[in-house]
Protein backbone atom coordinates (compact mmCIF):
# COMPACT_ATOMS: atom_id res chain seq x y z
CA UNK A 1 0.00 0.00 0.00
CA UNK A 2 1.00 3.63 -0.32
CA UNK A 3 1.20 4.00 3.47
CA UNK A 4 3.53 1.01 3.69
CA UNK A 5 5.80 2.41 0.99
CA UNK A 6 5.96 5.84 2.63
CA UNK A 7 6.72 4.30 6.00
CA UNK A 8 9.52 2.23 4.50
CA UNK A 9 11.03 5.26 2.79
CA UNK A 10 10.85 7.22 6.03
CA UNK A 11 12.82 4.49 7.78
CA UNK A 12 15.56 4.73 5.15
CA UNK A 13 15.99 8.51 5.32
CA UNK A 14 17.97 8.52 8.60
CA UNK A 15 20.86 6.91 6.67
CA UNK A 16 21.52 10.19 4.92
CA UNK A 17 20.80 12.34 7.96
CA UNK A 18 23.29 10.41 10.09
CA UNK A 19 25.97 10.64 7.43
CA UNK A 20 25.53 14.39 7.19
CA UNK A 21 25.70 14.81 10.96
CA UNK A 22 28.90 12.82 11.57
CA UNK A 23 31.60 14.72 13.45
CA UNK A 24 34.60 16.09 11.62
CA UNK A 25 36.77 13.95 13.89
CA UNK A 26 36.48 11.15 11.33
CA UNK A 27 38.58 13.11 8.83
CA UNK A 28 42.07 12.21 7.72
CA UNK A 29 43.73 9.05 6.53
CA UNK A 30 43.10 5.84 8.45
CA UNK A 31 46.18 4.65 10.32
CA UNK A 32 44.93 1.08 10.74
CA UNK A 33 43.72 -1.44 8.16
CA UNK A 34 40.11 -0.92 7.16
CA UNK A 35 37.62 -2.91 9.26
CA UNK A 36 35.49 -5.45 7.38
CA UNK A 37 31.88 -6.10 8.37
CA UNK A 38 29.54 -8.83 7.16
CA UNK A 39 26.53 -7.32 5.37
CA UNK A 40 24.29 -10.20 6.43
CA UNK A 41 24.86 -9.35 10.10
CA UNK A 42 23.80 -5.73 9.76
CA UNK A 43 21.08 -5.57 7.09
CA UNK A 44 17.41 -4.95 7.76
CA UNK A 45 14.39 -4.69 5.53
CA UNK A 46 13.20 -1.09 5.25
CA UNK A 47 10.82 -1.26 2.29
CA UNK A 48 9.09 -3.56 -0.13
CA UNK A 49 6.88 -3.08 -3.14
CA UNK A 50 5.75 -5.01 -6.17
CA UNK A 51 8.94 -6.22 -7.90
CA UNK A 52 11.26 -4.67 -5.35
CA UNK A 53 12.76 -4.91 -1.89
CA UNK A 54 14.97 -2.40 -0.05
CA UNK A 55 17.44 -3.16 2.74
CA UNK A 56 19.60 -0.85 4.83
CA UNK A 57 23.01 -2.13 5.89
CA UNK A 58 23.99 -0.35 9.11
CA UNK A 59 27.32 -1.62 10.42
CA UNK A 60 29.56 -0.16 13.17
CA UNK A 61 31.64 2.99 12.64
CA UNK A 62 28.72 4.70 10.89
CA UNK A 63 29.07 2.32 7.95
CA UNK A 64 25.89 2.48 5.91
CA UNK A 65 24.72 1.41 2.48
CA UNK A 66 21.36 0.83 0.82
CA UNK A 67 20.82 -2.52 -0.91
CA UNK A 68 17.99 -2.50 -3.46
CA UNK A 69 16.68 -5.59 -5.26
CA UNK A 70 14.48 -5.11 -8.34
CA UNK A 71 12.82 -7.84 -10.40
CA UNK A 72 11.24 -8.30 -13.82
CA UNK A 73 11.61 -6.49 -17.11
CA UNK A 74 13.04 -2.99 -17.56
CA UNK A 75 9.73 -1.25 -16.79
CA UNK A 76 9.04 -3.34 -13.71
CA UNK A 77 12.53 -2.85 -12.32
CA UNK A 78 12.47 0.89 -13.03
CA UNK A 79 9.07 1.40 -11.39
CA UNK A 80 10.16 -0.53 -8.30
CA UNK A 81 13.30 1.61 -7.96
CA UNK A 82 11.25 4.78 -8.29
CA UNK A 83 8.86 3.65 -5.56
CA UNK A 84 11.40 2.34 -3.07
CA UNK A 85 14.00 5.08 -3.51
CA UNK A 86 11.52 7.94 -3.84
CA UNK A 87 12.82 9.96 -0.89
CA UNK A 88 16.42 9.36 -1.90
CA UNK A 89 15.78 10.34 -5.53
CA UNK A 90 14.08 13.52 -4.37
CA UNK A 91 17.00 14.37 -2.07
CA UNK A 92 19.66 13.49 -4.66
CA UNK A 93 18.18 15.30 -7.66
CA UNK A 94 15.95 18.04 -6.24
CA UNK A 95 17.10 18.40 -2.61
CA UNK A 96 18.83 21.41 -1.05
CA UNK A 97 22.10 19.47 -0.84
CA UNK A 98 21.55 17.53 -4.06
CA UNK A 99 22.79 17.84 -7.61
CA UNK A 100 21.80 21.47 -8.20
CA UNK A 101 23.95 22.55 -5.26
CA UNK A 102 26.79 20.40 -6.61
CA UNK A 103 26.42 22.07 -10.02
CA UNK A 104 27.07 25.48 -8.43
CA UNK A 105 30.49 24.31 -7.29
CA UNK A 106 31.29 22.42 -10.49
CA UNK A 107 30.12 24.75 -13.26
CA UNK A 108 33.73 25.62 -14.11
CA UNK A 109 34.33 21.91 -14.74
CA UNK A 110 31.90 21.66 -17.65
CA UNK A 111 34.13 20.62 -20.58
CA UNK A 112 33.14 23.47 -22.87
CA UNK A 113 35.54 22.36 -25.59
CA UNK A 114 33.42 19.26 -26.17
CA UNK A 115 30.28 21.35 -26.77
CA UNK A 116 29.24 23.40 -29.83
CA UNK A 117 30.24 27.06 -29.83
CA UNK A 118 26.65 28.32 -29.50
CA UNK A 119 26.21 26.30 -26.32
CA UNK A 120 29.61 27.36 -24.99
CA UNK A 121 28.60 31.01 -25.45
CA UNK A 122 25.25 30.46 -23.76
CA UNK A 123 26.82 28.73 -20.75
CA UNK A 124 29.45 31.47 -20.39
CA UNK A 125 26.73 34.13 -20.40
CA UNK A 126 24.69 32.29 -17.78
CA UNK A 127 27.59 32.29 -15.33
CA UNK A 128 27.98 30.67 -11.93
CA UNK A 129 24.90 32.29 -10.40
CA UNK A 130 22.68 30.10 -12.56
CA UNK A 131 24.97 27.08 -12.63
CA UNK A 132 22.16 24.48 -12.49
CA UNK A 133 20.68 25.98 -15.64
CA UNK A 134 24.06 25.76 -17.37
CA UNK A 135 24.46 22.13 -16.37
CA UNK A 136 20.93 21.27 -17.47
CA UNK A 137 21.62 22.82 -20.87
CA UNK A 138 24.87 20.89 -21.28
CA UNK A 139 23.34 17.61 -20.10
CA UNK A 140 20.33 18.20 -22.33
CA UNK A 141 22.62 18.62 -25.34
CA UNK A 142 24.43 15.36 -24.55
CA UNK A 143 21.07 13.62 -24.17
CA UNK A 144 19.78 14.90 -27.51
CA UNK A 145 22.94 13.75 -29.32
CA UNK A 146 23.02 10.29 -27.75
CA UNK A 147 19.34 9.49 -27.25
CA UNK A 148 18.78 7.37 -30.35
CA UNK A 149 21.99 5.37 -29.91
CA UNK A 150 21.28 4.58 -26.26
CA UNK A 151 17.70 3.70 -27.16
CA UNK A 152 18.90 1.02 -29.58
CA UNK A 153 20.14 -1.20 -26.74
CA UNK A 154 18.03 -4.26 -25.97
CA UNK A 155 18.28 -3.22 -22.31
CA UNK A 156 15.48 -0.65 -22.96
CA UNK A 157 17.06 2.13 -20.93
CA UNK A 158 14.57 4.89 -21.68
CA UNK A 159 11.68 2.58 -20.74
CA UNK A 160 13.42 1.81 -17.46
CA UNK A 161 13.99 5.51 -16.72
CA UNK A 162 10.44 6.50 -17.64
CA UNK A 163 9.04 3.77 -15.41
CA UNK A 164 11.38 4.95 -12.65
CA UNK A 165 9.88 8.45 -12.92
CA UNK A 166 6.38 6.96 -12.87
CA UNK A 167 7.20 4.98 -9.74
CA UNK A 168 8.70 8.05 -8.11
CA UNK A 169 5.66 10.18 -8.87
CA UNK A 170 3.24 7.49 -7.69
CA UNK A 171 4.73 8.17 -4.25
CA UNK A 172 5.61 11.87 -4.64
CA UNK A 173 2.53 12.92 -6.62
CA UNK A 174 2.08 16.07 -4.52
CA UNK A 175 5.69 17.21 -4.97
CA UNK A 176 6.50 20.09 -7.29
CA UNK A 177 8.73 17.98 -9.53
CA UNK A 178 5.88 15.54 -10.21
CA UNK A 179 3.33 18.16 -11.28
CA UNK A 180 4.48 17.49 -14.84
CA UNK A 181 5.41 13.83 -15.27
CA UNK A 182 7.09 14.46 -18.63
CA UNK A 183 9.37 17.04 -17.00
CA UNK A 184 10.25 14.58 -14.24
CA UNK A 185 11.15 11.99 -16.88
CA UNK A 186 13.27 14.53 -18.74
CA UNK A 187 15.14 15.43 -15.56
CA UNK A 188 15.95 11.79 -14.89
CA UNK A 189 17.04 11.32 -18.51
CA UNK A 190 19.55 14.17 -18.40
CA UNK A 191 20.76 13.26 -14.91
CA UNK A 192 21.86 9.92 -16.33
CA UNK A 193 24.11 11.83 -18.76
CA UNK A 194 26.23 13.32 -15.96
CA UNK A 195 29.07 10.73 -16.08
CA UNK A 196 29.32 11.38 -19.82
CA UNK A 197 29.88 15.09 -19.20
CA UNK A 198 32.05 15.17 -16.04
CA UNK A 199 34.77 12.53 -15.84
CA UNK A 200 36.05 10.45 -12.92
CA UNK A 201 39.63 9.68 -11.83
CA UNK A 202 39.88 6.08 -10.64
CA UNK A 203 42.13 3.04 -10.20
CA UNK A 204 41.77 -0.62 -11.15
CA UNK A 205 43.57 -3.91 -10.91
CA UNK A 206 43.07 -7.58 -11.52
CA UNK A 207 45.35 -10.18 -9.92
CA UNK A 208 45.26 -13.94 -10.41
CA UNK A 209 47.46 -17.03 -10.72
CA UNK A 210 50.92 -16.59 -9.24
CA UNK A 211 50.06 -13.14 -7.87
CA UNK A 212 47.31 -14.27 -5.48
CA UNK A 213 47.50 -16.53 -2.48
CA UNK A 214 44.97 -19.07 -3.78
CA UNK A 215 45.37 -18.51 -7.53
CA UNK A 216 41.84 -17.10 -7.88
CA UNK A 217 41.08 -13.71 -9.41
CA UNK A 218 40.79 -10.65 -7.19
CA UNK A 219 39.64 -7.44 -8.90
CA UNK A 220 39.56 -3.84 -7.62
CA UNK A 221 37.69 -0.75 -8.72
CA UNK A 222 38.00 2.59 -6.91
CA UNK A 223 35.98 5.70 -7.79
CA UNK A 224 37.51 9.16 -7.34
CA UNK A 225 34.98 11.88 -8.17
CA UNK A 226 35.35 14.53 -5.50
CA UNK A 227 32.65 15.49 -3.03
CA UNK A 228 29.07 16.49 -3.81
CA UNK A 229 25.98 14.37 -3.08
CA UNK A 230 27.28 11.08 -4.49
CA UNK A 231 28.89 9.20 -1.60
CA UNK A 232 26.05 9.94 0.82
CA UNK A 233 23.51 8.62 -1.67
CA UNK A 234 25.25 5.37 -2.56
CA UNK A 235 23.03 2.38 -3.30
CA UNK A 236 23.81 -1.17 -4.41
CA UNK A 237 21.16 -1.97 -7.03
CA UNK A 238 20.79 -5.70 -7.66
CA UNK A 239 18.77 -6.44 -10.81
CA UNK A 240 17.01 -9.77 -11.33
CA UNK A 241 15.82 -9.87 -14.97
CA UNK A 242 13.10 -12.20 -16.17
CA UNK A 243 13.90 -15.64 -17.54
CA UNK A 244 17.33 -17.20 -17.45
CA UNK A 245 19.22 -13.90 -17.87
CA UNK A 246 21.94 -13.57 -15.22
CA UNK A 247 21.46 -11.21 -12.31
CA UNK A 248 23.75 -8.20 -12.10
CA UNK A 249 24.55 -5.46 -9.60
CA UNK A 250 25.55 -1.82 -9.91
CA UNK A 251 27.04 0.34 -7.16
CA UNK A 252 25.30 3.53 -8.11
CA UNK A 253 23.19 6.53 -7.06
CA UNK A 254 19.42 7.07 -6.92
CA UNK A 255 17.76 7.13 -10.38
CA UNK A 256 20.98 6.12 -12.16
CA UNK A 257 20.32 3.41 -14.74
CA UNK A 258 23.75 3.30 -16.37
CA UNK A 259 26.66 1.73 -14.51
CA UNK A 260 30.04 3.00 -13.32
CA UNK A 261 30.86 0.09 -11.01
CA UNK A 262 29.33 -3.37 -11.07
CA UNK A 263 29.47 -7.13 -11.20
CA UNK A 264 27.26 -9.96 -12.37
CA UNK A 265 26.96 -13.71 -12.14
CA UNK A 266 29.51 -13.77 -14.98
CA UNK A 267 31.88 -10.77 -14.82
CA UNK A 268 33.24 -7.88 -12.78
CA UNK A 269 33.72 -4.34 -14.17
CA UNK A 270 36.21 -1.59 -13.35
CA UNK A 271 36.49 1.85 -15.00
CA UNK A 272 38.91 4.78 -15.15
CA UNK A 273 39.02 8.02 -17.12
CA UNK A 274 41.48 8.06 -20.03
CA UNK A 275 43.42 11.23 -19.24
CA UNK A 276 46.78 11.47 -20.96
CA UNK A 277 49.98 12.43 -19.14
CA UNK A 278 50.84 14.57 -22.14
CA UNK A 279 47.63 16.52 -21.59
CA UNK A 280 44.10 16.26 -22.92
CA UNK A 281 42.03 13.19 -23.70
CA UNK A 282 41.68 10.95 -26.76
CA UNK A 283 39.45 12.27 -29.54
CA UNK A 284 35.74 11.62 -29.07
CA UNK A 285 32.23 12.96 -29.64
CA UNK A 286 28.68 12.68 -28.31
CA UNK A 287 27.51 10.79 -31.40
CA UNK A 288 27.13 7.40 -29.81
CA UNK A 289 26.31 5.44 -26.66
CA UNK A 290 27.39 6.94 -23.34
CA UNK A 291 30.12 4.93 -21.65
CA UNK A 292 27.93 4.13 -18.63
CA UNK A 293 25.39 2.36 -20.85
CA UNK A 294 28.05 0.34 -22.63
CA UNK A 295 29.27 -0.73 -19.19
CA UNK A 296 25.71 -1.61 -18.22
CA UNK A 297 25.31 -3.63 -21.46
CA UNK A 298 28.46 -5.52 -20.55
CA UNK A 299 27.17 -6.25 -17.05
CA UNK A 300 23.76 -7.35 -18.24
CA UNK A 301 24.64 -9.36 -21.33
CA UNK A 302 28.27 -10.58 -21.19
CA UNK A 303 28.95 -14.14 -20.04
CA UNK A 304 32.76 -13.86 -20.32
CA UNK A 305 35.37 -11.13 -20.52
CA UNK A 306 35.61 -11.87 -24.24
CA UNK A 307 31.88 -11.16 -24.56
CA UNK A 308 32.39 -7.89 -22.72
CA UNK A 309 35.24 -6.88 -25.03
CA UNK A 310 33.07 -7.70 -28.07
CA UNK A 311 30.22 -5.57 -26.72
CA UNK A 312 32.63 -2.67 -26.29
CA UNK A 313 34.16 -3.15 -29.72
CA UNK A 314 30.75 -3.32 -31.40
CA UNK A 315 29.42 -0.23 -29.60
CA UNK A 316 29.21 3.18 -31.19
CA UNK A 317 31.71 4.68 -28.76
CA UNK A 318 31.90 8.30 -27.58
CA UNK A 319 34.68 9.34 -25.17
CA UNK A 320 37.74 7.46 -23.99
CA UNK A 321 37.95 5.52 -20.72
CA UNK A 322 39.82 2.49 -19.45
CA UNK A 323 37.57 -0.50 -18.73
CA UNK A 324 38.69 -3.48 -16.67
CA UNK A 325 36.94 -6.85 -17.03
CA UNK A 326 37.40 -10.06 -15.09
CA UNK A 327 35.25 -13.18 -15.42
CA UNK A 328 34.38 -16.36 -13.55
CA UNK A 329 34.99 -18.48 -16.65
CA UNK A 330 38.75 -17.84 -16.84
CA UNK A 331 39.39 -16.00 -13.55
CA UNK A 332 41.67 -13.64 -15.44
CA UNK A 333 41.46 -9.91 -16.14
CA UNK A 334 42.04 -7.53 -19.04
CA UNK A 335 42.19 -3.74 -19.12
CA UNK A 336 40.71 -2.21 -22.25
CA UNK A 337 41.73 1.11 -23.77
CA UNK A 338 38.24 2.12 -24.81
CA UNK A 339 38.24 5.04 -27.24
CA UNK A 340 36.06 6.29 -30.07
CA UNK A 341 38.63 4.99 -32.57
CA UNK A 342 39.17 1.54 -31.05
CA UNK A 343 38.65 -0.69 -28.01
CA UNK A 344 41.86 -2.62 -27.38
CA UNK A 345 42.31 -5.09 -24.49
CA UNK A 346 45.63 -5.47 -22.69
CA UNK A 347 46.76 -8.18 -20.29
CA UNK A 348 49.43 -8.38 -17.61
CA UNK A 349 52.22 -8.62 -20.22
CA UNK A 350 51.12 -5.95 -22.67
CA UNK A 351 49.59 -3.28 -20.41
CA UNK A 352 52.90 -1.87 -19.05
CA UNK A 353 53.71 -0.63 -22.58
CA UNK A 354 50.80 1.81 -22.14
CA UNK A 355 51.14 2.66 -18.45
CA UNK A 356 54.92 2.86 -17.93
CA UNK A 357 54.43 0.80 -14.76
CA UNK A 358 56.27 -2.27 -13.45
CA UNK A 359 55.33 -5.57 -15.07
CA UNK A 360 54.08 -8.23 -12.66
CA UNK A 361 53.10 -11.67 -13.95
CA UNK A 362 49.33 -12.18 -13.56
CA UNK A 363 48.53 -8.58 -12.54
CA UNK A 364 47.06 -5.92 -14.83
CA UNK A 365 46.57 -2.54 -13.20
CA UNK A 366 46.22 1.23 -13.67
CA UNK A 367 46.62 3.86 -10.96
CA UNK A 368 44.45 6.97 -10.58
CA UNK A 369 46.84 9.27 -12.43
CA UNK A 370 46.97 10.22 -16.13
CA UNK A 371 48.70 7.59 -18.23
CA UNK A 372 51.49 6.72 -18.69
CA UNK A 373 52.10 7.17 -14.95
CA UNK A 374 55.33 7.73 -13.05
CA UNK A 375 53.76 7.31 -9.60
CA UNK A 376 55.26 4.43 -7.58
CA UNK A 377 52.61 3.88 -4.89
CA UNK A 378 50.55 1.15 -6.56
CA UNK A 379 53.42 -0.90 -8.05
CA UNK A 380 55.29 -0.67 -4.74
CA UNK A 381 52.33 -2.15 -2.88
CA UNK A 382 51.84 -4.87 -5.50
CA UNK A 383 55.49 -5.82 -5.16
CA UNK A 384 55.13 -6.00 -1.38
CA UNK A 385 52.09 -8.28 -1.50
CA UNK A 386 52.87 -10.24 -4.67
CA UNK A 387 52.10 -13.93 -4.29
CA UNK A 388 49.97 -13.40 -1.20
CA UNK A 389 47.29 -11.09 -2.54
CA UNK A 390 43.83 -11.92 -1.22
CA UNK A 391 40.64 -9.90 -1.33
CA UNK A 392 41.08 -8.77 2.32
CA UNK A 393 44.71 -7.84 1.63
CA UNK A 394 43.63 -5.67 -1.30
CA UNK A 395 40.71 -4.21 0.70
CA UNK A 396 42.84 -3.23 3.68
CA UNK A 397 45.96 -2.02 1.91
CA UNK A 398 45.61 -0.95 -1.73
CA UNK A 399 42.91 1.79 -1.75
CA UNK A 400 44.18 3.22 1.54
CA UNK A 401 47.83 2.91 0.52
CA UNK A 402 47.27 4.69 -2.79
CA UNK A 403 44.64 7.13 -1.46
CA UNK A 404 42.35 6.13 -4.31
CA UNK A 405 38.59 5.86 -4.00
CA UNK A 406 36.94 8.86 -2.34
CA UNK A 407 33.33 8.11 -3.39
CA UNK A 408 33.48 4.33 -3.29
CA UNK A 409 35.64 1.25 -3.68
CA UNK A 410 34.67 -2.29 -4.67
CA UNK A 411 36.78 -5.44 -4.56
CA UNK A 412 35.50 -8.65 -6.20
CA UNK A 413 36.69 -12.03 -4.89
CA UNK A 414 36.00 -14.48 -7.72
CA UNK A 415 37.14 -17.53 -5.77
CA UNK A 416 34.86 -17.01 -2.78
CA UNK A 417 32.14 -15.19 -4.78
CA UNK A 418 32.20 -12.20 -2.45
CA UNK A 419 32.27 -8.46 -2.96
CA UNK A 420 33.65 -5.85 -0.56
CA UNK A 421 32.22 -2.32 -0.73
CA UNK A 422 33.21 0.92 0.98
CA UNK A 423 31.60 4.33 0.51
CA UNK A 424 32.72 7.78 1.59
CA UNK A 425 30.91 10.22 3.87
CA UNK A 426 30.58 13.89 2.95
CA UNK A 427 29.83 16.77 5.33
CA UNK A 428 26.60 18.74 5.21
CA UNK A 429 28.25 21.44 3.07
CA UNK A 430 28.70 18.78 0.32
CA UNK A 431 32.25 20.04 -0.36
CA UNK A 432 34.31 18.38 2.40
CA UNK A 433 34.80 14.70 3.12
CA UNK A 434 34.31 13.47 6.66
CA UNK A 435 35.83 10.17 5.61
CA UNK A 436 36.75 8.97 2.14
CA UNK A 437 35.91 5.47 0.98
CA UNK A 438 39.55 4.37 0.98
CA UNK A 439 39.73 5.15 4.71
CA UNK A 440 36.32 3.66 5.51
CA UNK A 441 35.21 0.23 6.72
CA UNK A 442 34.26 -2.26 4.01
CA UNK A 443 31.06 -4.30 3.96
CA UNK A 444 31.36 -7.85 2.62
CA UNK A 445 28.46 -9.31 0.61
CA UNK A 446 28.05 -12.90 -0.49
CA UNK A 447 27.32 -12.72 -4.22
CA UNK A 448 25.31 -15.94 -4.27
CA UNK A 449 23.02 -14.58 -1.55
CA UNK A 450 22.52 -11.41 -3.58
CA UNK A 451 21.55 -13.40 -6.66
CA UNK A 452 19.22 -15.72 -4.72
CA UNK A 453 17.12 -12.95 -3.14
CA UNK A 454 13.49 -14.02 -3.52
CA UNK A 455 10.99 -11.93 -5.43
CA UNK A 456 8.40 -10.16 -3.22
Amino acid sequence: SGEKIMAAAALALPLLALALALPAAFGGSAAEPNPIYEAASYRKLVGDAENGRLYAVEAPDNTQLLELHVFGDAKQRGFAQGVLLADHIESFIWGETGLDEYYKDQVDQIPLGKLPEWLQDTIKKIGKALAPTAFHLALGYVYEREQKYIGASKANYWEEMDALAEGLCSVKNASHFCKDLDEAKKRIHITNMLPELVRMQCSMLGAWGDATEDGHLVQMRTLDFGAGPFANHSVLVVSHPDGDAPAFASLAFPAFVGAVTGFSESIGLSEKVDDLASGGVPKGSYEGVADVFVIRDMLQFARTKEDAVSIAQDARRTWGVWLGVGDFASEEFVAMDYQQAHATPYDDQSLPSRTNQTLFKDIAYLDKHPQPSTHPELPDLLKEYYGRLTAPAVVQNIPRGTQSGDVHAAIYDFGKKEVYIAVGLVAANMTDYIRKAHDSPFVRFNMTSLWEESKP
